[in-house]
């Protein structure tokens, strides 16, 4: 099992905080970015900073929902095929700007098209295939229920529902209701500035040039950047250096000054002579809130914050210790920053059984599927190792087996995750 040492203090954090906490101290030292007023239009793909409430019923006014006639149900009580009800036509309304119209107290039919207001009076709507027209008069087979097609005014939002919530992600769905009820403004948080340094005197950039005994491509800073931006998040700085300090400052002073809201860093964060994230952090003013987790992969993370306040994560350098740090560490960041609540994730049962060092919480490349009975099965692929990057491309999603256990049973349940961060979750 794997023990905690102190490089610090007797009072100090251990150098390995479990997962859980790791995450708290990540939620507590990241402030939730100010709202501001747009436009609607402008709103898309946004978060919600504050709830947003009906100002009027929908749908506004009783209506059709078919094209039809509008009828007073107990006049048509006892219609059949044998023995129809004709009834005189009285009027005709289609959809748009017109004066409401009230039912005459006589009785008969009100000719109706879809989204139409419905005349005062009349309670129930004949869909137009289901009646035949004779002359001036129309004629019904069958007696409506009273209430049969017809959208109530207020049946979708009664005045003063919550159209959208605080923290709500603003989606084409919820846009849809905003734009259905009239919203003009609204209060948003802006996405975050993301800045990103990867570093590592061994990673090529250029992918036209050869490679020298001992060189690699860079991977890290373009997979970073990729995902950022698909998930919507501004890159504000993207750069790669090598393992110098002094360059490795200039850049960090030259990411700040692009205004990130978060830094990532990708590699020199473990415990090796180069190693040198942890001490050119502490020189530029960092305060270090914890480095090493009880995770794997990504042991080695390292959360600090910034002067000015914005939040830093030193990631590991092997591909899946950056996939790992961003998707469950700098995503709860992202989170906080958006004001969206902590991630909710799915469970699945366990397809294979799998062993892990026992105090560690384990992120696994999976496949997530559904069994015959419809339930989520989550299979562990072959190929964990850190630097494997073939089957992060063929998982389509990650399990997360907890600490506490050594080998996790097949047939147990557990949480997984979507390989981008699922921001409605």
């Amino acid at each position: 099992m794997e023990q905690f040492k102190s490089t610090h203090g007797a009072d100090d954090h251990p150098v390995m905080i479990a997962a859980d906490a790791a995450l708290a101290l990540v939620r507590a030292h990241t402030p939730t970015l100010p709202a501001r007023d747009v436009a609607l239009d402008a709103a898309a793909g946004a978060v919600a900073a504050a709830t947003v409430r009906a100002p009027g019923p929908l749908q506004p006014f009783d209506n059709s929902a078919m094209d039809g006639y509008a009828v007073r149900a107990g006049e048509l009580a006892g219609a059949t095929d044998a023995d129809p009800v004709r009834l005189p036509l009285r009027g005709h309304t289609a959809a748009g700007p017109v004066v409401a119209e009230r039912a005459p107290d006589t009785p008969g039919a009100w000719e109706i098209m879809t989204g139409a207001p419905v005349p005062a009076g009349f309670d129930a709507v004949v869909p137009v295939e289901r009646t035949a027209r004779d002359g001036d008069a129309v004629v019904f087979t069958a007696p409506p229920e009273a209430g049969a097609n017809i959208r109530r005014a207020g049946e979708d939002y009664a005045a003063g529902d919550p159209v959208v919530d605080a923290g709500d992600w603003l989606t084409p769905e919820r846009m849809m209701a905003l734009h259905a009820h009239g919203v003009a403004t609204l209060a948003v948080r802006r996405a975050p500035r993301v800045a990103v340094i990867a570093t590592g005197a061994e990673l090529v950039s250029d992918p036209g040039r050869a490679l020298r005994p001992g060189e690699i491509r860079d991977s890290n800073r373009p997979y970073l950047v990729d995902w950022l931006r698909a998930a919507g998040i501004t890159v504000s700085h993207a750069v790669t250096v090598g393992d110098d300090p002094a360059v490795f400052a200039r850049e960090l002073d030259a990411a700040l000054a692009t205004g990130p809201d978060v830094v990532l860093t990708s590699g020199a964060v473990s415990a090796g002579v180069h190693d040198f994230i942890p001490a050119a952090l502490l020189a530029a003013g960092a305060t270090i809130r914890f480095h090493k987790a009880q995770i794997r992969p990504a042991k080695p993370l390292l959360f600090a914050t910034l002067p000015g306040g914005a939040a830093c994560f030193g990631l590991p350098g092997n591909p899946l210790s950056v996939a790992v740090g961003l998707r469950f560490f700098a995503t709860a960041c992202l989170r906080t920053l958006w004001g969206l609540p902590p991630e909710r994730f799915a469970r699945a049962r366990l397809a294979n059984a799998w062993r892990k060092p026992e105090a560690m919480t384990f992120y696994g490349k999976g496949r997530i599927n559904t069994d015959d009975d419809g339930r989520l099965v989550a299979t562990m692929l072959d190929g964990q190792q850190s630097f494997r990057i073939r089957p992060l491309t063929q998982a389509n999603g990650w399990i997360v087996l907890p600490p506490g256990e050594h080998e996790v049973a097949a047939g147990r349940v557990v949480e997984v995750a979507s390989l981008d961060a699922d921001w409605r979750r």
